[in-house]
């Protein structure tokens, strides 16, 4: 970990002082961008590479990490996600029924073009963000505070192959996994809410369904998965590596790493839709 600015350092940095001039802040608060995007790009870089590091017994290390990772971060959070997803499929079909008295074959494209491309991912991001994220990025600031990363780093032991990798390989498989399963049972909670209300039954709503699929939407599937999956891992990570030495600043760090986590969430969704959009066409032919 040697280099001009290394990405773990044992004492905080002490802020040069700021000159009054507005062109000074100008450029010290862009230095300061540049050296928190450096930073930032270390830490996923690092990540990504840690697993082509030689050392088969540190890789198998790493992929136990992982394992339970997925199982603290995706499995544990079924409840939660399970019931959000049955209530948000019942209130679009309720919505839709209730205020607009729209078409069975209609319900079911609203619930492919609004829920399971836009909804499903975009909440079981946030929902991991929310729930697993302040976890992430409180556990790796108190490691930091601790000391213990340096204790890693002073035994040889690369911080980002068996810190940031595993909770990065966690949060991309639970998002992805539990993207599906809140996408199918939002269907369900849709057609439960159907039937309560005295309405159409899942039958009548697949023509909606099938007008709507696409043969796209699996790598649009795939890359809002994945891409929502490595934000959250990457970001909490980070803010939580951020912390100096201080325990009081731990708080700070998490509660920066869920805001600007969800932030990137919904840029990224949003973004990713809008060149879905514009390679494929409308949604509805």
């Amino acid at each position: 970990m040697s280099g001009t600015n290394p990405p773990f350092t044992m004492f905080p940095q002490r802020p040069r002082e700021s000159s009054r001039g507005l062109v000074s802040r100008v450029g010290a608060e862009t230095l300061s961008s540049q050296r928190f995007l450096r930073r930032l790009s270390r830490t996923l870089v690092g990540a990504v590479a840690s697993p082509f590091l030689p050392g088969r017994a540190g890789r198998e290390v790493a992929l136990r990490i992982a394992v339970r990772q997925v199982f603290f971060t995706g499995f544990e959070a079924l409840p939660l996600v399970s019931v959000i997803a049955l209530l948000v499929g019942g209130t679009m079909i309720v919505q839709a029924q209730l205020a607009v008295a729209l078409p069975a074959d209609v319900l079911g494209t609203v619930l492919v073009l609004v829920v399971l491309r836009e909804i499903a991912p975009l909440t079981t991001a946030m929902l991991i963000a929310g729930r697993s994220g302040t976890a992430i990025a409180t556990e790796l600031g108190n490691m930091r505070a601790n000391h213990e990363v340096l204790a890693l780093l002073s035994l040889g032991i690369d911080p980002y192959r068996f810190v940031v990798f595993p909770r990065l390989v966690g949060t991309v498989v639970s998002v992805l996994v539990l993207t599906v399963y809140f996408g199918a049972l939002a269907v369900i909670g849709g057609w439960l809410a159907s039937v309560t209300l005295g309405g159409l039954p899942f039958e009548a709503m697949q023509g909606g369904f099938v007008n709507a699929l696409r043969p796209a939407d699996i790598p649009l599937f795939l890359v809002k998965g994945c891409g929502l999956g490595i934000l959250v891992g990457w970001l909490c990570c980070h803010y939580g590596l951020e912390v100096r030495s201080s325990p009081t600043e731990v708080p700070r760090r998490a509660s920066q790493a869920v805001v600007n986590t969800m932030l990137a969430c919904v840029l990224f969704n949003t973004f990713s839709t809008l060149i879905f959009y514009w390679l494929v066409g409308p949604p509805v032919s």
